[in-house]
């Protein structure tokens, strides 16, 4: 099946050589380029591995890769062109540095990727970054005094290394960068703070071309240095992000981690707590939840918690309500402003509700609701509340 549709692919991209001899316009090119991209997603492992965007640079540049003109390039030297440039898959190694984290051991596993130092970065990819951060070292100074120190604080963060299999760098940067924020999210969880992900390097295996993306913004968004206490949660966390075929429990605590990583990012407390409340419902409701769903949520999350259980119902029932009254523009005045307090202790909630979860995934605990003979929150839910635990 794949080779018949690389024969597609090659026919019409011939198709497309001959037409453009005779002269296209800016438009027609385009509608060609989306057609051969339509043609390549007729299959999901070269779909999975092109975009349009890699096939309109391969073969909109043919003539400056090929050093012809085009009335030189013959059907043949063109169709191995798109076989080695379009259709052949590489593997990329992308470094993403994650500014403000420091000394972090190498070699943790976070997701897919591994934490690496600066020093440990091949010679080529250290060198680009240095270039980079001498040159934003004019537009951004962080209150660095000189270049050295700039860079050399750069240096010092913690950096990502991940691989990717694509057939261009559009597809991989695109693979990449939701790895690298999957990864993050696990920072982003156990620290609370936003560790944005700004710029990166690639490399490709048996081949000198590097590349990667830059950021002129401002990158100090808080710091954090390792800590011996998370050492075990990192191994937890990344099996949550990477397993092949997880349980319904593991794909709530999945979504729940990329939304609290998400928040981290946004400065306006009304959006974060709206977040964090979506969050925590996430974690324990189901589609059967949607009658009653206020106290359903509170009574889950009280019981769970375990301690102050009485606060911890009429807070969740309140925090619920003022999350329905931000979303659906009906909140009182009271309610303009959250309390300085409201999202530290909705953000604590969450977390007291994920690593319990976790605690009873252990257990062997796979579903929410009750499903068969399987073990669920739910049915664990009701236990707690009638006092056989």
């Amino acid at each position: 099946m794949l080779e018949k549709i690389k024969e597609q692919f090659i026919e019409a991209a011939i198709t497309l050589l001959h037409a453009w001899k005779k002269g296209l316009k800016t438009e027609e090119m385009d509608e060609w380029f989306q057609k051969l991209n339509e043609i390549a997603h007729r299959s999901d492992s070269l779909g999975d591995n092109v975009c349009v965007d890699d096939i309109r640079d391969s073969i909109g540049f043919v003539c400056m890769y090929l050093s012809k003109d085009l009335k030189d390039i013959g059907d043949e030297e063109f169709t191995k062109y798109v076989e080695d440039n379009v259709l052949s898959v590489r593997t990329y190694h992308f470094y993403y540095p994650i500014y403000g984290l420091y000394r972090f051991p190498e070699n943790i596993q976070l997701g897919v990727s591994n934490t690496f130092m600066f020093n440990s970065l091949p010679e080529q990819v250290q060198k680009d970054f240095e270039f980079i951060w001498e040159h934003h070292f004019e537009k951004n100074t962080e209150y660095a005094q000189t270049v050295d120190e700039y860079v050399s604080r750069k240096k010092a963060s913690a950096f990502l290394h991940l691989t990717v299999v694509a057939n261009g760098s559009h597809r991989a940067m695109e693979k990449a960068i939701r790895s690298a924020e999957d990864s993050v999210h696990i920072i982003r969880f156990l620290y609370g703070l936003h560790f944005p992900i700004n710029e990166c390097r690639y490399t490709i295996e048996g081949s000198k071309s590097t590349g990667g993306m830059e950021s002129y913004g401002q990158h100090f968004h808080g710091s954090a240095t390792y800590v011996e206490f998370f050492a075990c949660k990192f191994p937890e966390l990344t099996e949550i992000l990477i397993k092949r075929d997880p349980t319904v429990i593991e794909k709530k605590l999945r979504n729940a981690l990329r939304i609290f990583g998400i928040q981290t990012s946004i400065t306006n407390d009304q959006v974060r707590y709206v977040l964090l409340v979506t969050c925590l419902e996430s974690l324990l409701l189901t589609g059967s939840d949607r009658d009653y769903i206020l106290w359903k949520l509170a009574e889950k999350t009280a019981l769970l918690i375990g301690k102050n259980k009485r606060y911890i119902n009429d807070y969740v029932k309140s925090a619920y309500n003022k999350r329905s009254a931000f979303i659906h523009g009906e909140y009182q005045e009271r309610n303009k402003s959250l309390e300085e307090k409201d999202v530290g202790e909705i953000e604590g909630l969450v977390h007291g509700v994920f690593w319990k979860l976790m605690e009873l995934k252990k257990k062997g605990y796979t579903e929410i609701q009750k499903k068969d003979d399987r073990r669920s929150i739910d049915e664990c839910i009701e236990e707690m509340k009638f006092g056989k635990e």
